[in-house]
């Protein structure tokens, strides 16, 4: 299972905010997300509030092409921001 932290803070008035997204062992994306404070009780009606998302491991590589096309321009681009993340990659090219 791989985990990262999108956001975890706590604001000025005490309230909590995280975002976490997580593939599964079984291969589903999911993300899980938790709320608490005054905020949260008035637009919910309670202190807190619990989400999940999950995308079934059958649509990850649709999620995964959706955001490459949505996000870079071109394949340097990718390179860069695979680089910036430190996450290994080959590249071959033939002229």
């Amino acid at each position: 299972m791989k985990k990262i932290t999108i956001y975890d803070y706590k604001n000025q008035e005490n309230e909590i905010h995280s975002l976490i997204a997580e593939i599964k062992d079984n291969g589903d994306l999911v993300f899980s997300g938790y709320d608490c404070g005054q905020s949260v009780k008035r637009f919910f009606g309670d202190l807190d509030h619990e989400y999940w998302l999950t995308v079934k491991a059958e649509n990850i590589s649709s999620v995964i092409l959706n955001l490459i096309k949505d996000r870079f321009k071109n394949d340097t681009e990718f390179r860069e921001w695979l680089d910036e993340k430190n996450i290994q990659f080959e590249f071959y090219s033939y002229t």
